[in-house]
Parts: C-alpha cells; sequence; structure tokens
C-alpha cells in the first residue's frame, strides 16, 4: 500500500512539472535559445584561440625551417672549407632542429584538425539556431493568433451566458408581476365578500333588488294606474 502511495505522489509530482513546463514552454524556449546562443558564442571564443595557437607554432615552424635552411649552407661552407668537424657539429644542429620541425609541424597538424570540426560544428549549430528561431517566430505567432481566439470565444461566451441571465431575469419578473397581480385580485375578492358587495353585485345581477329594480315597478305600478277605468 505505501508503494502504490509513493507511485501515485511520484506521477502527481510528474504531472505537475509537466504542467508547469507546458505553461510556461514559450519562456522555457527562450532561455534555451539563450543559452545555445551562449554556447555558440564561447564556442567561437576558442575557435579564435585556436586559430591565434596555430598561427604562433606555424610561425616557429616557419623559424626552424629558415634557420635549418640556413645552417645547410653554413655546413656546405665548412665542407667547401674541409672543415668536416664543424661540418658534422652544425648536421647535428640541423638533425636536433629539424625533429622541432617535425613536432611543430605536428602540433599545427592537430590544431588545423580541431580547428576543422570545432568550424563544421559551429556552422552546424549556427544553421540549427536560426532555423529554430524560425520556427520559434512561427510558433510564437500561432500562439498569438490561438490567445485572441481563446479571447474572442470566451468574451462571445460571456455575452451568451449574460444574455441568458438576462432572459432569466426577465422571466422571473414577469413571473413575480403575474403573481402579484393574482394575489391582489384574490385580496380584492375577499374584501368585496366581507363587505357583502359581492353579493349585491350577484343579485343585482340576476335582477333582485337594487335601485334600478325598485325604479321599474314604480313605472309599472303608475302605468298601471293611469290604464284603469276612471268611476
Amino acid at each position: 500500500m505505501l508503494s502504490k502511495i509513493m507511485t501515485a505522489l511520484r506521477g502527481k509530482a510528474t504531472e505537475t512539472g509537466q504542467t508547469v513546463v507546458d505553461s510556461q514552454a514559450l519562456r522555457i524556449l527562450d532561455q534555451e535559445i539563450r543559452d545555445s546562443e551562449n554556447h555558440l558564442s564561447q564556442s567561437k571564443t576558442e575557435l579564435t584561440r585556436l586559430m591565434g595557437q596555430r598561427q604562433l607554432n606555424s610561425n616557429k615552424a616557419d623559424t626552424l625551417e629558415s634557420k635549418i635552411a640556413e645552417l645547410e649552407k653554413s655546413a656546405e661552407a665548412a665542407l667547401d672549407k674541409g672543415e668536416e668537424a664543424l661540418a658534422v657539429e652544425v648536421a647535428e644542429r640541423m638533425v636536433a632542429l629539424q625533429d622541432d620541425l617535425e613536432a611543430e609541424r605536428a602540433i599545427v597538424s592537430e590544431y588545423d584538425a580541431s580547428i576543422e570540426k570545432l568550424r563544421s560544428a559551429i556552422r552546424g549549430t549556427d544553421n540549427q539556431l536560426r532555423q529554430l528561431k524560425q520556427q520559434v517566430s512561427v510558433v510564437k505567432a500561432t500562439e498569438s493568433a490561438q490567445k485572441a481566439q481563446s479571447a474572442v470565444a470566451s468574451r462571445h461566451s460571456g455575452q451568451n451566458s449574460a444574455m441568458s441571465s438576462a432572459m432569466e431575469s426577465l422571466d422571473r419578473i414577469k413571473e413575480r408581476q403575474q403573481l402579484n397581480s393574482a394575489q391582489m385580485q384574490a385580496a380584492d375578492e375577499m374584501a368585496a365578500e366581507e363587505s357583502g358587495s359581492s353579493l349585491e353585485a350577484r343579485l343585482k345581477s340576476a335582477g333582485i333588488g337594487g335601485t334600478q329594480r325598485k325604479a321599474d315597478d314604480v313605472l309599472a305600478r303608475l302605468k298601471a294606474k293611469k290604464s284603469a277605468p276612471q268611476e
């Protein structure tokens, strides 16, 4: 059980970490590009240093070649004068310098190989960075467009929500007004029944009682009296 809990916690931590990475993806990408540019700049600095060092060793090799050439002339001159011992000494010196020259040439060759590799790596990184920056520009433009679309959709959704809420409020107001009208009508009917006016209205409607009924009775009696024979 404890193992499962720990596994669940690690999974949750991974999900949380991935969520943070996703939410900051563009910022992280920009920083990674800056880091790559810094590394590229350091590589170019190192290339400059290697090229400078290579030039120094190449200059040493050139100097040694010149000195060996001079010694060779000196050895020939010694031989011409019959100074064979001196010529041997000069030849030994030439051999030592030749060893130094070969060592310098080997160093220059190593520098040339390192410089070429570094140049190739720099060219590749330059191309990758240029392509990456172009793609990042497209991604940022897409991100901005999607945010704008999301904002428009959100506003539209908010407008629909507000309109729906307004319609619901209007319906509630109408319902309350109808309830109030029904309550007032019921109150009027109850008041009429308590005062007797409701009963009088129903009697009047049935032609029973009321001032108009009395007036009709009086008029009928007068007409009957007038029509009666005179004695």
